[in-house]
């Protein structure tokens, strides 16, 4: 069904109808709420088992594609990413995991102005949109970025859970063997550069980006106290997490930037 053409008069009135069969949202209150951001003129009302919008002249119009592209990029993200996220061969605790940072990735860099350019057209010459089918047909960049940040999500829950069972035994090598020095510091850079110091006579700085290294000479090293900056700006989070497991009790953590 062909929607009415925009021919730039303003105080002509559009209408069309919103549809979501797959999504379990209330979606002429999500509409609603997008709607009220946009200060423009509009009215909502139950059609065909979607949501009727009508919405006066252009200004309405782009009004109506932005709403739209903040429902299906941030407000729907979720669900798709879920989605996503279960197909992974997780546990339920860890899946949740892999779609808290999926999604919070996904947010970093969603881009709502190229998604409300293509509702503009499509609303321009459609008077029904299938948000579901939207997504799968016209934002396919879109979803596969979602599934870039899902899969990367997953190797990092999964490095972390590689590191904690590691942690395990080599915590207990640690705490088998008596401390061999008082106290040890190392600073973790973005770039992979850890430099490490007691505060007297040993000073080393080397790049180590897989953390292999620094791990197995702090082991061998067997210090006391263990004080870690992390200065990487979350690059070595898995890093940061593997150390704090292993020298538990005796490891301090601090992160930001210092002096």
């Amino acid at each position: 069904m062909k929607g009415k053409r925009f021919i730039g008069k303003e105080g002509s009135v559009s209408s069309w109808i919103i549809q979501t069969m797959e999504y379990d949202v209330d979606l002429e209150r999500m509409l609603d709420a997008r709607l009220r951001e946009s200060g423009a003129p509009y009215a909502l009302s139950a059609a065909m088992g979607g949501v009727g919008v009508r919405m006066e002249g252009r200004q309405g119009l782009h009004a109506l594609a932005k709403a739209l592209s903040g429902v299906l990029v941030q407000d729907l993200a979720p669900f798709e990413v879920a989605a996503m996220a279960d197909e992974t061969p997780l546990e339920l605790e860890d899946r949740r995991q892999v779609l808290d940072r999926a999604v919070a990735a996904a947010r970093k860099r969603e881009d709502l102005h190229e998604t409300a350019a293509q509702l503009t057209a499509y609303l321009q010459e459609e008077a029904k949109l299938c948000l579901e089918g939207f997504l799968r047909f016209r934002m396919r960049s879109t979803l596969l970025f979602w599934r870039l940040c899902v899969e990367d999500a997953f190797s990092g829950v999964l490095l972390e859970k590689e590191y904690g069972e590691a942690a395990d035994v080599l915590r207990l090598l640690l705490n088998a063997r008596p401390p061999r020095c008082p106290s040890l510091r190392l600073c973790l850079h973005g770039d992979g550069l850890c430099s490490l110091t007691d505060g007297e006579e040993l000073r080393m700085e080397y790049v180590d980006e897989s953390g292999e290294g620094i791990i197995s000479l702090l082991i061998g090293m067997a210090p006391a106290r263990l004080f870690v900056y992390d200065l990487s700006g979350g690059a070595r989070t898995e890093l940061v997490h593997a150390l704090t497991e292993i020298f538990s009790g005796r490891v301090c953590l601090y992160t930001g930037e210092f002096p």
